[in-house]
């Protein structure tokens, strides 16, 4: 499997996983603090870049079998600021 593909199936089930956690597990404010950096790297790739990551994140979301954790993979490239324009 392709490195750039493993990468975004790791950092998507981290984030799926603290995104669906309950607030009594992590704080919210934490959970923030850990993926604000890596959402702000996304936001530093060039529109081609965005693209591509959007596109392996929907991927791992059509992998996914469990709904409620698709609906969050779905949700991500939103949530992560890769579909804010320049």
């Amino acid at each position: 499997m392709d490195v750039n593909k493993v990468l975004v199936r790791a950092f998507v089930s981290l984030v799926v996983s603290i995104d669906l956690t309950d607030d009594e597990d992590i704080d919210p404010d934490i959970a923030t603090d850990i993926l604000e950096p890596a959402a702000a790297l996304f936001r530093e790739l060039t529109e081609e870049g965005r693209r591509e990551v959007t596109s392996l994140i929907l991927e791992c979301a059509e992998l996914e079998e469990d709904p409620v954790r698709k609906r969050s993979t779905l949700d991500l490239p939103g949530d992560i600021g890769l579909l804010d324009e320049d």
